[in-house]
């Protein structure tokens, strides 16, 4: 059966995808726990000044303004994605990731900033995506409110160490989509055990 992810975490300039922008998109594209592809994006939109940096996500991600405009144009690394796009997305794929709106937003502000001169419609963000996404930090909640994880908080960071997963490069967008996998895999393997089955998610 067809089935494919495309898990994909980003780091921003901020949190409004309107005034702020995605300088680091990293993605998996993924079936049946095969990983296809893997690409890290470095980038930054030709017209960067009409957008804000906030010093708060600078703090979290570590990455000065001068350090992000030295990046290679969006144009360039969206013709990276598309290409990827292309390629493994013959049909629609999953999007996945951990609270995963957020991403989409600062995604879907990429296509929109390059479908034009790319000769994409005002569709085409879901030509290649699924209407349908999965949120681990959904999951993660789910398993929380069950009684089957006690944690107080649930961001990324807590429950890699619930499964004594590596953080240190937490807020670098590859560590953090190949850690929210990890998870995914932990959860999976725990549902698994747990049926005495195979039990293959996303089929």
């Amino acid at each position: 059966m067809y089935s494919r992810r495309f898990w994909v975490d980003t780091e921003t300039t901020g949190l409004d995808a309107k005034r702020h922008f995605a300088f680091q998109i990293s993605y998996l594209i993924e079936e049946n726990n095969v990983i296809l592809q893997s690409q890290t994006l470095e980038f930054r939109p030709e017209r960067y000044d009409l957008y804000e940096f906030s010093k708060e996500a600078e703090d979290v991600h570590g990455y000065s303004r001068d350090k992000i405009i030295s990046f290679q144009p969006e144009t360039a690394a969206f013709t990276v994605l598309l290409g990827d796009l292309k390629k493994y997305g013959r049909k629609r794929l999953t999007l996945a990731g951990y609270n995963i709106n957020f991403d989409i937003r600062f995604l879907k502000a990429v296509f929109d900033r390059n479908r034009a001169a790319n000769g994409l419609d005002s569709g085409a963000f879901y030509k290649y995506f699924d209407y349908m996404h999965f949120d681990m930090l959904q999951f993660v909640q789910a398993y929380r409110i069950a009684g089957v994880i006690g944690l107080q908080h649930i961001d990324l960071e807590s429950i890699c160490r619930y499964f004594g997963i590596n953080t240190k490069d937490a807020h670098n967008s590859m560590a953090d989509i190949r850690n929210t996998k990890t998870v995914f895999d932990r959860m999976a393997g725990m549902i698994n055990r747990q049926n005495g089955s195979d039990l293959e998610l996303f089929s």
